[in-house]
């Protein structure tokens, strides 16, 4: 059984020359940004239905079918039931719906034939929902199977396709739903928790809040401080600028790496005012194709590749600051610089260990984690913390500085890392909570602070 996503790009505001699918959210059409969704969703094929082929919507088609095969554009309810098969499951969004990723697979993913995203009567939703039951309310995504939607198309005439499939799935008997404003409300992939995002955008000024909102959920949590109190601002501002605009999150990436060779450039060569001028102004530059990225939806299997470019760079600029210390006397930056990657590579590999082994990062482990994680040694905070010691010439000590930071950092990192481990083996094993049990140290205290 495939799942099809199905779309609408045939309803017209008063006046209006381009249908909603049409508007701009977050730089691209809206038609697009949801066939986007839907293949994040799982969808394995996309199927447009329009009532004609406006300017605009036929630039956007374009532009999704250059990104994505499988997308196929119907006119009217015969071209609907052609392209649906009697097996698919048909995954439907309303025309101009702006929809939370969570709420989309929540429904992609719920068990049953008939699925549909509500509101219960006790939830807080917005005042254009339209009531389907005594206790719920429709909220505009749903999934049916492909022989409704067929017979529903068959017989279509001139009633709107997307409110007939919801008319007629009702009638047919019970439905599986999805309470849209009950899915939890924390995102492990910003680590953090980000308001579901809902709005149905019918005018520009419409859209352009569904932008807002959209750019503001890409926001990460849990991050530097510098990441938290200096780039966001930054970042907000460039990446709207570049949300219209034909630049993708990839070639971000790479324009940014180009800068840290630059940057390494200058440490090497002691222009060291300029490498470290470069190393700050790329810290907000280097959150912007990762929010570009979330807001427009417009993901790549290369993208985790620019952490690995990340990496290259920084710790390219602490072998740049050894070359040069070392032209000029200091015979200890070679080690110093080792004590830097080091430390720093061996705390990202634990890290990246943590987050495959439970499926979590660890610096959203737990409350001690989230609050060292603002100070902790990383790229920013490292360059940041170089910037007292510059401003009075001591540029080697506060080399010095950054390898001392970045060993307290795995040392800290380290020890929370056994803790972590331990409690998650314990939670998720039998045997292994049997087996710190068994082994436990008899004059430590245990967890309610007793003596064993």
């Amino acid at each position: 059984m495939a799942l099809v996503a199905l779309l609408y790009a045939h309803h017209f505001s008063a006046g209006a020359d381009e249908p909603l699918a049409a508007l701009s959210i977050t730089g691209i059409a809206s038609v697009d940004r949801q066939i986007r969704q839907c293949r994040r969703a799982g969808a394995e094929r996309v199927v447009v239905m329009v009532e004609r082929v406006t300017p605009r919507l036929a630039a956007a088609l374009d532009r999704a079918r250059r990104a994505s095969s499988g997308i196929e554009v119907v006119h009217g309810g015969d071209g609907v039931r052609a392209a649906i098969r009697e097996e698919d499951s048909v995954l439907s969004l309303d025309e101009g719906l702006v929809a939370d990723e969570r709420a989309i697979a929540a429904v992609a993913s719920a068990a049953g034939d008939v699925v549909l995203g509500v509101w219960m009567e006790a939830d807080e939703r917005p005042i254009t929902a339209e009531r389907i039951a005594s206790d719920r309310f429709f909220a505009g995504l749903a999934r049916f199977p492909g022989r409704l939607v067929r017979s529903v198309a068959g017989r279509l005439g001139d009633w709107d396709m997307q409110a007939t499939l919801v008319r007629s799935a009702l009638g047919e008997g019970p439905h599986t739903p999805v309470a849209v404003a009950r899915i939890p409300a924390y995102c492990p992939s910003r680590r953090r928790e980000v308001p579901l995002q809902w709005r149905r955008a019918t005018d520009a000024a419409s859209a352009d809040a569904a932008t807002t909102e959209a750019l503001a959920a890409a926001q990460k949590g849990i991050l530097d401080w510098p990441a938290r109190f200096i780039h966001p601002p930054v970042e907000n501002l460039l990446t709207r600028l570049l949300l219209p605009t034909p630049l993708t999150p990839n070639m971000i990436s790479v324009g940014v790496f180009l800068l840290g060779l630059a940057a390494m450039a200058a440490f090497a060569l002691g222009h060291l005012w300029i490498g470290l001028a470069l190393a700050l102004v790329i810290g907000p530059l280097d959150g912007v194709d990762g929010k570009l990225a979330r807001t427009r939806v417009e993901f790549s299997k290369w993208g985790d590749l620019e952490h690995v470019a990340d990496k290259v760079v920084e710790y390219g600029w602490f072998a740049a600051l050894a070359y040069y210390f070392n032209s000029v006397g200091h015979g200890g930056a070679w080690p110093l610089a080792a004590i830097c990657v080091g430390f720093a590579l061996a705390e990202a590999v634990q890290g990246e260990f943590f987050r495959r082994f439970t499926g979590k990062q660890i610096d959203d482990a737990g409350d001690f984690e989230r609050r060292f994680r603002l100070v902790a040694g990383r790229r920013n905070t490292f360059f940041w913390s170089l910037l007292p010691f510059a401003a009075f010439g001591a540029w080697y000590a506060g080399f010095a500085m950054i390898a001392a930071y970045s060993a307290l950092t795995f040392f800290v990192m380290q020890a929370r890392f056994f803790v972590r481990l331990q409690e998650y083996g314990s939670e998720n094993s039998d045997r292994i909570a049997a087996n710190f049990a068994k082994t436990a140290y008899t004059f430590l205290p245990d967890s309610a602070g007793n003596a064993k």
